[in-house]
C-alpha cells in the first residue's frame, strides 16, 4: 500500500510539474540614431568658454522624457565614424557628459579639471542608441 500511494505521489507530482507555462517576453529592440554633424559653431557658453553645450533633436524619437526608452547611450566619433568613445569621455583634456529629457540630448563639453577655459569642440558626430526595456 505505501509502494502504490508513493508511486501515486510521484505521478502527480511529475504530471503537476509538467503542466508549467511558460511566460515569453516581447523582446523590443534597441534603437540606434547617428547625428548630423555637430560643428564647432553649434556649441554655446555663458562663461566665457569654461563650459560649452549643444541640443540634439530627437523629438520624434524621445519622447515623453525617455519613458518609452530605459536608457540612452550617446557615443562621440573624432575619426569620421572609424571608431565610438562611449560618454562620459574625456578626449584631448576636454570632458564630454550628457543629459536626456523628453526630446532633446544635451552634450557638455567643459576642461577636464572643470576650472581652464577652452575652444568649442572641433566638429564630430554622435551615435545615439535607445535602450527599449519592460
Amino acid at each position: 500500500m505505501k509502494k502504490l500511494l508513493f508511486f501515486l505521489l510521484i505521478g502527480s507530482a511529475l504530471f503537476m510539474a509538467s503542466s508549467c507555462t511558460k511566460q515569453y517576453n516581447e523582446i523590443v529592440p534597441n534603437k540606434t540614431f547617428i547625428s548630423d554633424p555637430i560643428s564647432s559653431s553649434s556649441w554655446t557658453t555663458n562663461d566665457g568658454g569654461k563650459n560649452y553645450q549643444v541640443d540634439i533633436d530627437m523629438s520624434g524619437q524621445l519622447g515623453n522624457g525617455g519613458t518609452t526608452y530605459n536608457g540612452v547611450l550617446v557615443y562621440l566619433t573624432f575619426d569620421n565614424g572609424q571608431s565610438y568613445e562611449a560618454l562620459p569621455e574625456v578626449y584631448n583634456n576636454v570632458s564630454f557628459t550628457y543629459t536626456y529629457s523628453a526630446g532633446v540630448i544635451t552634450l557638455y563639453a567643459q576642461s577636464s579639471d572643470g576650472t581652464q577655459v577652452i575652444t568649442p569642440p572641433q566638429a564630430f558626430k554622435a551615435k545615439i542608441v535607445l535602450v527599449a526595456s519592460n
